[in-house]
């Protein structure tokens, strides 16, 4: 049964945020460590199988023409919820229900802070309308880290010590210490930020290690998608629990579901910074360089 929040209809017009488009592109062509990998040729194929005519031309690289031909028609509310259901559709991976399964997760991930979601009736995809929360799927279950730091950070040594505060979060919140795990959790996602920014630094004034700028840079380069910016806003503010007159002045004390939070926006962070560089042979750029053993 439909709740009174979410209404399950033919009519459900879809609007979707550029941001929301930029990751549903990906999420279209996939590349090497996602689930589901398309050529030019199986995205000409999924567009025509949606009901789209006419999408043949791919130059540029497949990235960058999927989400040019989405932008082409954004304000086409039936070709989006087309696309959103032919993503989800069974037919789409056939003999791979796994993929099928992940992708749809992944989908409705992206699609809960729109207010839409995917479900199934009679074994095909429905799109339906919902009130929209920042409250996504992903944020009820630990992320899973699919990424090295050691791919993240430019210095083995810093990486090693990144990964054991990772370890010892996870040991703080499996063993009830919640504000210990979260003050941990946000010193990992500075020093995975500083060392990226710094390894990416070009020109101009070096970054700090100053955690809401760190955050803000990430955005602007496009590091990290909106939503992940945002929870790290709120780590952020969390992180600073460090001091204990704040945390007794607001009154706030964190549960498991607030480090359930954190940890997933640093491991997200840590996957999606993976794809940004690989690790740094510039020894100039590289945080030992930078502060000293």
């Amino acid at each position: 049964m439909t709740s009174t929040t979410e209404r399950a209809s033919d009519d459900v017009r879809v609007e979707l945020d550029d941001n929301v488009l930029d990751r549903l592109a990906f999420l279209i062509c996939g590349d090497d460590s996602s689930r589901h990998y398309r050529t030019a040729n199986e995205i000409t194929r999924f567009f025509t199988a949606a009901g789209w005519r006419r999408v043949t031309d791919l130059d540029g690289g497949r990235y960058r023409a999927v989400l040019e031909t989405l932008r082409s028609r954004r304000r086409d509310s039936e070709a989006l919820k087309a696309v959103l259901l032919r993503l989800a559709d069974p037919r789409e991976y056939l003999d791979d229900d796994e993929t099928r399964a992940a992708v749809t997760q992944e989908l409705n991930e992206l699609l809960a802070v729109e207010g839409y979601q995917v479900i199934y009736k009679s074994g095909r995809p429905v799109l339906i309308a919902q009130t929209p929360t920042m409250n996504r799927p992903a944020m009820q279950a630990p992320v899973q880290l699919t990424a090295s730091l050691a791919d993240v950070v430019s210095d083995a040594a810093f990486g090693e010590q990144l990964k054991a505060r990772l370890d010892e979060a996870q040991a703080c919140w499996d063993n009830g210490a919640p504000t210990a795990a979260i003050i941990m959790l946000g010193s990992i996602l500075e020093g995975v930020l500083y060392d990226v920014a710094l390894s990416q630094h070009s020109d101009g004034p070096a970054p700090t290690d100053h955690l809401q700028s760190l955050i803000n840079l990430a955005q602007t380069r496009g590091w990290l998608p909106k939503d992940v910016v945002d929870y790290a806003h709120v780590l952020r503010n969390h992180r600073n629990l460090v001091h204990p007159k704040k945390q007794f002045t607001e009154g706030y004390s964190p549960k498991d579901s607030t480090v359930r939070i954190a940890w997933n926006i640093v491991v997200a962070t840590i996957n999606d910074l993976a794809a940004v560089r690989s690790p740094s042979s510039d020894p100039g750029n590289s945080i030992t360089n930078t502060h000293g053993q």
